[in-house]
C-alpha cells in the first residue's frame, strides 16, 4: 500500500501510497517539496486524492488523523514527520507580468491551500515577498484564518515566508 521512493543517508525518506497518481500534473512539484524536507532528515509521505471522502472506508483509514479537525473530508498532499502539508500550484500559462495577476494568483493559491491544511506551499508566481507576508498577516489577524506555515516553492527550493511561533 505504501512504497519508499527515496531514502537519504541522514534517515530522510519519501514514501508514497500506491493509490497516488504519479502522472498527475502536480506530482513532480509535491515530490520536490517532499525532497526538500527529506534531505533534512524528515520522513515524508505523499497521499492519494479521493473524490468521495466521508463514508469511504479507505479515506477513513488513510486520513484518520484528520478526523475531528476542520480538515476532515479533505485530502492534503503530504505529511512531514506526521504533520500535514498542502501544495498549491497555478495555471502556468498565465501572464505574470501584470502585478495584479501575480497578487491574485498568490491569493488564490493560498486560499485553496488553507482549506486543506494550515501548512501551505505555493508555487512561486514572482509576487513581492512583502506583499505575500502582508496577505498572510491579514488573513490571520483580520479574517481569523488558521495558518501555521507558508512556503514559496522557488527554483532553488522552499522559501519560508511565515511560521507561527510556538507557545
Amino acid at each position: 500500500m505504501i512504497e519508499t521512493l527515496i531514502e537519504y543517508p541522514n534517515g530522510g525518506k519519501i514514501d508514497v501510497y500506491a493509490l497516488v497518481d504519479k502522472t498527475a500534473s502536480d506530482f513532480k512539484n509535491v515530490l520536490a517539496c517532499c525532497e526538500f524536507f527529506a534531505k533534512q532528515g524528515a520522513h515524508t509521505v505523499i497521499y492519494p486524492r479521493f473524490s468521495e471522502t466521508i463514508g469511504n472506508p479507505l479515506y477513513h483509514q488513510i486520513f484518520a488523523s484528520l478526523e475531528g479537525t476542520q480538515y476532515w473530508g479533505k485530502c492534503p498532499d503530504f505529511t512531514v514527520n506526521g504533520v500535514w502539508y498542502e501544495h498549491e500550484g497555478y495555471d502556468t500559462t498565465k501572464d505574470l507580468t501584470d502585478p495584479k495577476t501575480k497578487s491574485n494568483t498568490y491569493c488564490n493559491m493560498l486560499g485553496r491551500g488553507i482549506k486543506q491544511s494550515s501548512r501551505v506551499i505555493v508555487e512561486d508566481c514572482n509576487v513581492r515577498r512583502f506583499y505575500a507576508k502582508r496577505v498572510i498577516y491579514n488573513r490571520i489577524h483580520f479574517e481569523n484564518q488558521n495558518i501555521t506555515e507558508v512556503y514559496i516553492r522557488a527554483a532553488d527550493g522552499l522559501e519560508l515566508l511565515y511560521k507561527k511561533e510556538e507557545g
